[in-house]
């Protein structure tokens, strides 16, 4: 009678524990499956009022919250991120202590702890989380999320540095030059490509020529058989986007005359597009080129 009444308590401990066991489990999952995770059926604060006690504390790394700031929290981040969900992938229970390994996903859309989002990209990161649970409230939590990596995964690549990216295109063309490499140049030439030279319409190849037909039979040819630098010496270059600007001083040989001209400013203005020279606007000193060519 005795072992059988020993029994029946042993059982009512073990059925009483099994069940206050369960709803401590309940709520564990509660944190993560209802408050945590973005949902329809309820909100942050609904699901805390049910699991978390009065004076619980949720700990990590920067700080302490209360419940109350929790759930401030926990609702800026569910407008942020509107699929934010929270995967328990394993609890170990040890007493009153829960340790809980997850995986959290999202895509955020807006400013993500100072990185911008516009959508395009998710996160997905481990957290590690210990509650200390007594009758189906959390007391506390101490946790653990790796959002530095989530903040690698959100980051938008930078945008192309256009202004260098026609500089370079630029001095490319400007070095093919230079050099007569006539293939190097002609493949940086855009198919819609404007030369504009202004001055004295007696030279044969004042402008402007457009196209890169047009240039490559008629400019180059007029201005080869013409004109012949003899110094070239840039002393300033910038871009801004799709434009860049040259100066320097120069002089320049007629071959009609032989006559040289003095040494002069120029200024260039070059655009680029999708890679391509597009216009090639020269500034120079005309009358003294027109001079030179007229032998005067």
């Amino acid at each position: 009678m005795k072992a059988t009444l020993i029994a029946i308590a042993l059982l009512t401990l073990t059925t009483v524990g099994n069940a206050k066991g369960k709803a401590d489990e309940q709520s564990v999952r509660a944190f993560y499956e209802k408050a945590l995770t973005v949902n329809n059926e309820t909100t942050p604060a609904q699901v805390f009022d049910g699991i978390l006690a009065s004076g619980y504390v949720s700990n990590g790394s920067s700080g302490s919250k209360t419940k109350e700031q929790l759930v401030g929290q926990l609702g800026f981040f569910w407008n942020l991120v509107p699929d934010l969900k929270w995967e328990i992938q394993e609890i170990i229970n040890t007493k009153d202590r829960y340790v809980v390994r997850s995986i959290a996903t999202g895509t955020p859309k807006g400013d993500f702890m100072g990185t911008p989002a516009n959508g395009s990209k998710s996160f997905k990161i481990m957290t590690i989380d210990i509650h200390t649970v007594k009758d189906g409230k959390i007391q506390q939590t101490y946790h653990v999320e790796d959002w530095m990596t989530a903040i690698g995964q959100l980051t938008l690549p930078k945008p192309k540095d256009i202004s260098q990216e026609t500089m370079n295109t630029a001095m490319a063309f400007m070095e093919a030059m230079g050099k007569g490499d006539m293939e190097k140049l002609v493949s940086l030439m855009h198919d819609d490509m404007v030369w504009h030279n202004e001055g004295d319409k007696a030279m044969p190849w004042i402008g402007p020529w457009e196209g890169k037909k047009v240039i490559l039979e008629k400019f180059m040819p007029a201005f080869g058989a013409n004109f012949k630098t003899i110094k070239w010496e840039p002393s300033d270059a910038l871009s801004s986007d799709d434009t860049a600007a040259f100066f320097g001083r120069m002089i320049g040989e007629l071959t009609s005359t032989n006559e040289q001209t003095s040494e002069f400013t120029y200024a260039l203005r070059v655009k680029v597009k999708d890679g391509k020279i597009i216009l090639w606007n020269w500034f120079e000193d005309s009358y003294a080129v027109s001079k030179a060519f007229h032998g005067k």
